[in-house]
Parts: structure tokens; C-alpha cells; sequence
């Protein structure tokens, strides 16, 4: 991993090498390993939120699994996008499930939740439900099969929209979940909204690392007349 000098502006408003990078390390993504751009892209986007998805395999079996790159898409209709892989000859259950049913739920992940999402993150064989095995209660949904988290306080039930391929080297697929009921803890309902207090979402970092829900501030633009 190799650093390239930083590049600034001179007096005339053109680029030239800095003499001293300062306290900037420059890098640029040709010159890395993909096990390096990993480590830069999992600690620079971050917070993440979490995506705890239960989907329903064979015979039933339901499989609950953590992805953190996880956002949403749209609103009208309300759209989530996870991103799955890397891609194997065996595809992850999740995907596997969703592609066969369409359908799967989001679980929001607080503090009291960590724990078990980390250990759900294991490389369990298809047979044996996460769920089941760590004691994770569940309950149904309304829409679709797929049960939600019982204790999570935010659960999406989605249908399918798309899975699209990234054309990546490891063929990660961005799943587009259509969201089609939400699911909110009476505890962090403000009426009409989720109260961004009262909800503590656990974000991730990278590696093993995760942040909680921390200070809310709230910054409005400052009036500027040439802009209304």
C-alpha cells in the first residue's frame, strides 16, 4: 500500500504536489489489494446501520443473518438496498431464500441485540436455524412468511423489487427490497414519526467493531439572501 503526495491549490487557484502531505495520506485504489480497499471503504463509510434479515429456507428453517451495507433507496415506494456477498458457488442463504420466495424481513439491531447478531454472523450450514439455535425469539408477520426479531424494536417486512449484479470480482448483488409494512416499537412512537431519541440503533464500523447511537444535534443552514 503505497501513499501518493497529497495535491493542493496554489495562489491561482491551480493544482500542484504539496511539499508536505501534512497529516493526509493519500491512496489510490489501483495500487491496493482488495482486502485493503475493504478495510479503507468498511472504516471510512461508516456508521453503518445494520440489517439483521430473517429469511425462510427449506423445510422451513429460518435463517437470520447481519449485513451492514445497508441503506435506503427510496420512498415512494419505500425501498431498502442490502448488499450481499461475497459471491460463492453457494450462494448465501439469505440470497438463496430471497431469490426463491422474495420476500424477507430487516430487523433493526440495538445494544441489548449486539451480542447476538455477532454470533448469528457465524458460518452456519442451512440446516440449523441462527434463530433457533442462539434462543432468538421470533414472531409472524402479516405480509409475508418470513418472521421478524421479537425483540427488535424497528422490523421491514419486504418483497422482492430486484437483485442487481454489481459486475464485481467477488459478484456481490445489491437486493432491492420493496418495503410493504413496518413493524414499530410503541416505546420509540412519537405519534406520527419515530422518535430519534428514544431509538438507539447499533451501527457498524469494521472488523468487530460497533458504535452506538450516540449525541443528536440539530444544524440548520444559516440564511443566506442570494439563496431565499
Amino acid at each position: 500500500m503505497k501513499a501518493l503526495p497529497a495535491l493542493v491549490f496554489d495562489e491561482i487557484g491551480e493544482w500542484h504536489e504539496a511539499a508536505s502531505s501534512g497529516s493526509m495520506i493519500t491512496l489510490e485504489t489501483a495500487g491496493l489489494e482488495p482486502r485493503e480497499a475493504y478495510r479503507l471503504l468498511a472504516a471510512a463509510v461508516t456508521p453503518r446501520p445494520i440489517a439483521w434479515v430473517t429469511s425462510v429456507g427449506q423445510c422451513g428453517v429460518v435463517n437470520l443473518a447481519p449485513f451492514s451495507s445497508y441503506t435506503f433507496l427510496a420512498y415512494d415506494p419505500p425501498l431498502v438496498g442490502i448488499s450481499v456477498g461475497p459471491g460463492t458457488s453457494l450462494l448465501k442463504d439469505t440470497l438463496a431464500h430471497v431469490r426463491t420466495n422474495r420476500e424477507f424481513v430487516v430487523n433493526a439491531v440495538t445494544p441489548e441485540l449486539v451480542q447476538l447478531v455477532a454470533n448469528s454472523s457465524r458460518r452456519y450450514p442451512p440446516e440449523i436455524s441462527e434463530a433457533q439455535d442462539l434462543g432468538i425469539e421470533l414472531a409472524p408477520c402479516r405480509l409475508v412468511e418470513a418472521p421478524r426479531v421479537a425483540a427488535s424494536p424497528i422490523s421491514l417486512e419486504c418483497v422482492l423489487d430486484r437483485i442487481v449484479e454489481l459486475e464485481d470480482t467477488d459478484e456481490h448483488r445489491l437486493v432491492v427490497g420493496h418495503v410493504v409494512m413496518f413493524h414499530i416499537s410503541e416505546e420509540i412512537w412519537a405519534g406520527d414519526r419515530i422518535d430519534p431519541l428514544a431509538f438507539t440503533p447499533m451501527g457498524r464500523i469494521g472488523g468487530q467493531l460497533y458504535i452506538r447511537a450516540g449525541e443528536v444535534i440539530r444544524c440548520e443552514p444559516t440564511k443566506d439572501e442570494r439563496f431565499g
